[in-house]
């Protein structure tokens, strides 16, 4: 894995949020038990807890910054904070009394006082940790966002054209406003103390001058960049339209071929999708009666996509649309697709339509992340309007990928563009980490859905 990975940089606001919060529950349940029992916890169930309070709290989005404070806002921390709290007791009480009534256990005594004890203390210790981490959380994320947000502008050395289409391209990112130098300029004429570093279009374009300028200036500290790699570090993707060549593409594209990253990928497809498959079946058979009732419509529907090395793949869904939806042929769905079930409606904006596709998973013809497989019709189509389109069948295709939990619902050939360049960016930078990333943002989306977001 690389050092100095953009997306781990940019998240690091969230890392130490995450890592205060695990302190906090820690220390605190430590801390309590020891002063009420006189003994030390069991640390798997400390870290279990912590584990589990990092994680829903990242669900539920309680390490984003505050933009500002506002009675909505404060509602909002408030609101998430006794959720997290309900969630921590209701499975305590779960694990404690409703497994045993589950499974029938006749030697367990509900009202056992040592249990009572456990779970008065348990919701004693778990208000504290809510208190203490809700505080801290909040007055973090002003501070981040006074002190950390306030980020200058960049100058950007090169021509006209190539500053327009980095103007048109950080539009889609909200980027900072960037100031353009022509090449032909002299470095001398500004002063880069305003400015966070330099941009440059390509080192040859610059004149001697300049080569001198910028020498010194990254003596002084100065970050000089060049365009591509910039915009990656930034944006966390490669747009197509700032490639120059097949050179710089290939110098991003890391080797797939027997890499350990793989390897691992591989075996955690394989655990976490049985996992899956296990923890969603009730779901699984409640989408499949619904399917039926709504319009007595097969349950399952398949297509042919194309997959590993172009070839081709049969990928299975939750029917979502209407019987015999492309009788006139593949399309792109959008938004407001009359073709969309009610029921599909809910499945697509859950993503639960894809859950099917876990079978290919484990046959090996798909990953749980990569870049999404398209139809064969519509890629014949995007081969010849979008460059470099073919380079991200590299991979095997994912249920979720990089583009999915960063880019909205699109269904335009501009909007592929867009992902294609988070494509890019997820092979250049594949890694476990980035895996467990991209999955947390999957089930975020899901716990997040909202009906007007369909996922294609």
């Amino acid at each position: 894995m690389k050092k100095n990975i953009p997306w781990i940089i940019s998240r690091r606001s969230v890392l130490i949020a995450a890592l205060v919060d695990f302190l906090i529950c820690t220390f605190l349940y430590n801390f309590i038990y020891q002063y009420e029992f006189e003994a030390s916890p069991n640390q798997l169930v400390t870290n279990t807890l912590a584990f589990f309070w990092i994680i829903v709290s990242y669900i539920l989005g309680r390490y984003e910054k505050t933009r500002k404070i506002s009675f909505v806002n404060i509602s909002k921390i408030f609101i998430k904070s006794i959720f997290l709290l309900f969630l921590c007791n209701f499975i305590y009480l779960f694990i404690n009394w409703g497994y045993p009534l589950l499974f029938l256990w006749n030697d367990v005594i509900i009202f056992n006082t040592d249990l009572k004890e456990l779970g008065n203390f348990f919701i004693r210790s778990s208000i504290y940790i809510v208190i203490v981490s809700t505080i801290f959380q909040f007055n973090f994320g002003i501070i981040n966002k006074n002190i950390y947000d306030q980020k200058k502008d960049w100058v950007f050395y090169g021509t006209n054209k190539k500053y327009r289409e980095i103007m048109r391209e950080t539009l889609i990112n909200r980027g900072e406003i960037i100031f353009w130098l022509s090449n032909k300029n002299n470095l001398k004429s500004i002063d880069i103390n305003n400015f966070q570093g330099i941009i440059i279009e390509d080192f040859l374009l610059i004149n001697q001058q300049n080569i001198d300028q910028i020498f010194k200036l990254k003596l002084k500290g100065i970050i000089i960049e060049d365009l591509l790699n910039w915009f990656e570090k930034k944006f966390h993707r490669v747009p197509t339209s700032l490639i120059e060549n097949k050179y710089q593409l290939l110098e991003k594209l890391k080797s797939t071929e027997n890499n350990y990253q793989i390897r691992v990928k591989r075996i955690g497809d394989l655990l976490i999708s049985f996992l899956i498959l296990f923890l969603t079946l009730p779901i699984s058979i409640l989408i499949s009666l619904c399917i039926y009732l709504e319009d007595g419509g097969p349950i399952i529907y398949s297509q042919i996509r194309t997959g590993y090395k172009g070839k081709k793949i049969r990928i299975y869904k939750f029917r979502s649309m209407i019987k015999n939806a492309e009788r006139t042929g593949a399309q792109w769905s959008n938004k407001e697709d009359k073709r969309i079930t009610n029921v599909g409606k809910i499945i697509r904006a859950t993503r639960l339509d894809e859950l099917p596709q876990i079978i290919s998973v484990i046959r090996g013809q798909m990953s749980l992340i990569g870049p999404r497989p398209e139809r064969p019709e519509i890629e014949e189509r995007l081969l010849k309007t979008i460059p470099y389109y073919k380079f991200r069948n590299i991979l095997k295709p994912g249920i979720s990928g990089w583009a999915q939990v960063n880019y909205p619902y699109g269904s335009s050939v501009d909007d592929t563009k867009n992902k294609l360049s988070y494509d890019i960016y997820y092979i250049n930078h594949i890694s476990f980490l980035l895996d467990i990333l991209i999955l947390f943002k999957t089930i975020k989306t899901v716990f997040n859905a909202r009906l007007n977001k369909q996922n294609n």
